[in-house]
């Protein structure tokens, strides 16, 4: 599935190569298409974060009636009045999972196209990558993302092989990227060009760290505020925190190309969230609007008894012995 996936967002990436003959415009336009396939699903979100957030006075009043109350059966009332409430609503917490969960499912073909591109837009096998690397090169392939160093030196027509398979990759040079950004190879790591000339590739993973922070602020300020208030638990701080050093590391230790599309990436999801924000706010409520919801769930009528349960004998279990 993930190896079918990645063929059919190369030849996206191909054609969008083909149409502005730059590697950096052609991850640009790509990146967009992605997102504006995924847009449908983030709207959705949004309309499902709008849902939830018109409930937070119910809510707030249903949490307010059990405060203080903190035993595991009091606790437990308060989430199935809660989830009653939800149901009644027509809202579904699960429903807003759904875009994060085709984002990773789109993750890994991604990250196999920009690593083997070579294996993924050109058909050739892993084998037959790591021979013509030696055969270019000298040595073994070596790096994170040796594919990608390997497809820029390849536009070198100098660069001539004796195997005959490799003849189709080799007669129209023009279809393989031009992997470079001011003279450096994006196959290039930034722990590889440390202590180089390249030593600038550096600000790649430092510009993706500052992003996904500013990314996790924006998805927490925007969120409804008593999910908010869930985030602040020390599960959710400590992921808020080594997320974003997760994607420092992997763009500092992989080839800068999977982190120059990980900043886009991150660019644009920054502006769907603002865009998306402002073009569909969340309702703001007045104090007034959390007392109204108090006064209703204090003249909230119970639960009528059913009539069967009614009409039953009720006997004490003081006279048991009796009988």
């Amino acid at each position: 599935m993930f190896d079918f996936l990645a063929k059919l967002l190369g030849y996206v990436l191909q054609g969008c190569y083909f149409i502005t003959k730059n590697y950096i415009a052609a991850i640009i336009l790509f990146t967009l298409a992605l997102q504006l396939l995924l847009l449908p699903f983030a709207i959705k979100q949004q309309k499902n974060t709008i849902k939830q957030a018109s409930m937070r006075p119910k809510e707030m009043a249903i949490r307010k009636k059990y405060a203080g109350r903190n035993d595991q059966k009091s606790q437990q009332k308060c989430q199935q009045e809660i989830m009653e409430m939800y149901q009644k609503e027509g809202f579904s917490p699960a429903a807003g999972c759904l875009p994060m969960i085709i984002q990773i499912i789109l993750l890994l073909p991604v990250w196999q196209l920009l690593t083997r591109p070579l294996e993924i837009m050109f058909g050739l096998s892993a084998t037959s990558c790591n021979k013509l690397y030696f055969e270019v090169f000298g040595t073994a392939p070596s790096g994170n993302a040796p594919q990608v160093k390997l497809l820029t030196a390849l536009r070198d027509p100098s660069i001539i092989s004796t195997s005959g398979e490799y003849s189709a990759l080799l007669s129209d040079r023009s279809k393989l990227f031009d992997m470079t950004l001011f003279g450096a190879d994006l196959g290039t790591s930034p722990i590889e060009a440390w202590g180089t000339s390249l030593w600038w590739l550096i600000f790649i993973p430092i510009l993706n760290l500052g992003l996904m922070y500013l990314s996790q602020f924006l998805s927490r300020k925007f969120a409804p505020q008593t999910q908010q208030q869930a985030q602040m638990s020390g599960s959710m701080k400590i992921m808020m925190i080594v997320l974003p050093l997760i994607t420092f590391w992997i763009s500092f230790k992989y080839a800068a190309a999977l982190g120059v599309y990980w900043i886009i990436r991150t660019i644009y999801s920054i502006a769907q969230q603002l865009l998306l924000a402002k073009l569909m706010p969340q309702p703001v409520f007045t104090d007034e609007d959390f007392k109204q919801a108090e006064r209703d769930m204090k003249n909230k009528k119970p639960t009528p008894v059913p009539k069967d349960y009614a009409q039953k004998e009720i006997r004490s279990l003081h006279h048991i012995d009796d009988e």
